[in-house]
Order: structure tokens, then C-alpha cells, then sequence
């Protein structure tokens, strides 16, 4: 697609990619404690990245959050089979901004 760089691109088709990391707990480890899931998101055809939107930053196995630069879901999953407690109560860390609004 050329780009006309008067108007603006109307982000019409995307390229999203998705790297599932297997996370131990420490390094004696011989199964994961946890997955994660890192989605990125791009506009195909200005390259434009997308930013998630209503998520905390940092990373937490028992809930979706995101990069800092916002560019990146990590999104914990498990296989199917898995207890529903699979991975919960492992450490994690949160970002918290501090300022006018905090």
C-alpha cells in the first residue's frame, strides 16, 4: 500500500505477534510455573504499533497486563488440562505512576 502522507492511514489491516514464553520459577526448574503470552500489534500498512489500552504495566502471572511502553500484552494462560490455580501466587511486579493523577 503506498501512503499518502496528507491523509492519514486508516489502519485497515494488522500484523499481530504473539511469543509464548514458558516461565520458570528458578533455575532448577524442569516443567514451567507458569505461561506467558506477549502480543505486539502493528498496522500493516503504515507500520504504525498499537498500544494496549486498560491495563496496568508490569507482569503478573494471574492477570493480563502490559509493557510500560504500552506496546506489548502479557497475557498469562495455561493449557486446558491445568488446575485453574496453575501458576497463581508466584511474584510478579506492577508499575505505578505518581503525579497530578496519582
Amino acid at each position: 500500500m503506498t501512503s499518502d502522507p496528507d491523509k492519514p492511514c486508516p489502519h485497515e489491516h494488522f500484523e499481530a505477534y504473539v511469543e509464548i514464553n514458558r516461565v520458570l520459577a528458578d533455575e532448577n526448574d524442569t516443567g514451567p510455573a507458569y505461561f506467558m503470552a506477549d502480543i505486539t500489534v502493528e498496522c500493516a500498512g503504515c507500520s504504525e504499533p498499537f498500544r494496549w489500552s486498560g491495563v496496568q504495566a508490569g507482569m503478573i502471572p494471574s492477570r493480563p497486563m502490559c509493557s510500560v511502553d504500552e506496546k506489548t500484552l502479557h497475557a498469562p494462560l495455561r493449557p486446558a488440562s491445568a488446575d485453574p490455580d496453575f501458576g497463581l501466587g508466584l511474584p510478579g511486579f506492577a508499575v505505578t505512576w505518581h503525579g497530578e493523577d496519582g
